[in-house]
């Protein structure tokens, strides 16, 4: 993944450039987890280009939306792991909420609807973070 030919392209570059989807996909496993993927740059070759360069040259658009479908999927597994976190931070089980509302059929204390509330603010900054991350990406 971090050979470069005499141009400065990776592998990815040039697969996403032939549009060789499956290859695009199998080399995005291998960089790492979710969050290392996200968080590293497009490669830029000496000429100034990144792969979706090379994509919207040779019109592979099937590999664009390989590519921009699993960098949704990895932002939403991030944005998974971090709402389990938060379930289990304020203590709060499956029961306990229904449509992201207390339960009614059970008895729930004041400490519950702190916390449950709490916990909804912060769903709702969580929210809020990933669609920013969303359209980051794609700017």
């Amino acid at each position: 993944m971090l050979e470069r030919d005499s141009i400065g392209r990776t592998p990815f570059d040039i697969a996403c450039h032939l549009g060789f989807k499956n290859i695009v996909l199998y080399l995005i496993t291998k960089q790492g987890s979710p969050g290392d993927y996200l968080v590293q740059e497009f490669n830029v070759d000496n000429l100034g280009r990144n792969c979706f360069h090379g994509i919207c040259y040779r019109g592979n658009f099937e590999v664009a939306t390989t590519l921009l479908n699993i960098e949704r999927a990895y932002l939403k597994k991030i944005l998974l792991e971090q709402l389990l976190k938060e379930k289990n931070k304020y203590r709060l089980k499956n029961m306990d909420i229904k449509h992201g509302q207390l339960s009614t059929q059970i008895y729930h204390d004041s400490d519950i609807i702190k916390r449950h509330e709490e916990f909804n603010i912060r769903v709702y900054n969580l929210l809020e973070k990933y669609s920013k991350d969303i359209l980051d990406r794609f700017r």
